[in-house]
């Protein structure tokens, strides 16, 4: 037998995994985004971990460990599987996005900035959390506006992303007066014993917001009422929309990786 037919299982299973996702694409549009995503590196190394799974020859053993990186791969970027761990983290809060109530203060945890290569600051992947405060100030729903937090993850000094949310906020209309910065915390549960304390120096502020992602509500509450504080949720940054049926989200990708990882560590979280 030749060497190219004695090889030709891998190459078929994955000729014939592509075909049926383009087949089930559906029109040439997600067509040609079912190949992008195929070519670049989450894709590729997919394909790549399918054909050396089914290569010929392979001792048992290995050939099982393969399958099952192959099967926890596509888990690992499955956007369908972020969008199933995310829903019940993001349930609870659905009925609070639309919430009338008004607030003597709202509290951001730190989070949703980034800085421009000129250093400026700017929305970043969870930007909702840092509008949304903006909005209900605007709507006169709050009074006074806290932003916590800093960034300890990176070279040089920490990030103020108090202070950065704080400028935003500004720049978006916020009298800086009507802004309170906790700069000092790095991490939930400090950015919650500062407020604990804050609000102790100000006995006048009756009903608190909690502004934070959606997925991310049910821990820092939990902090929260671990502080004595009765904190009211203000949810932001939803991200556990159903999806369509589509080829396109078959594929290990981006929106996949994170969304997973993002409820992962919150489930972990909320056990450590």
């Amino acid at each position: 037998m030749s060497r190219a037919i004695r090889h030709s299982p891998p190459f078929a299973a994955v000729g014939i995994l592509v075909a049926l996702l383009l087949a089930t694409s559906g029109n040439w549009l997600i067509a040609r985004k079912v190949i992008a995503l195929l070519i670049l590196p989450a894709g590729a190394i997919w394909l790549a971990l399918l054909g050396l799974t089914l290569w010929p020859g392979l001792k048992r053993w290995l050939r099982l460990v393969l399958g099952g990186l192959w099967i926890l791969y596509t888990l690992a970027g499955s956007p369908y599987l972020g969008v199933a761990l995310l829903r019940p983290l993001e349930a609870p809060f659905l009925k609070a996005e639309n919430s009338e109530q008004n607030f003597d203060a709202l509290v951001l945890l730190g989070g949703g900035t980034i800085l421009s290569p000129s250093g400026n600051p700017a929305l970043g992947t969870h930007g909702d959390r840092v509008l949304r405060p903006a909005m209900l100030y605007h709507r006169e729903r709050v009074g006074t506006l806290i932003t916590t937090g800093r960034s300890v993850t990176e070279r040089g000094e920490d990030r103020l992303l108090s202070r950065e949310t704080s400028l935003l906020w500004q720049d978006l209309g916020v009298p800086e007066e009507k802004i309170v910065e906790l700069s000092e915390p790095r991490n939930t549960s400090e950015e919650v014993a500062a407020v604990a304390e804050l609000m102790r120096k100000r006995p006048e502020w009756k009903t608190v917001g909690l502004c934070s992602s959606a997925s991310h509500l049910r821990r820092a509450l939990k902090e929260a009422e671990e502080q004595g504080l009765e904190l009211i949720p203000i949810p932001s940054d939803f991200r556990s929309m159903s999806l369509v049926v589509s080829p396109l989200y078959a594929i290990p990708q981006g929106r996949g990786f994170r969304d997973v990882q993002t409820a992962l560590w919150e489930y972990l979280g909320g056990l450590f």
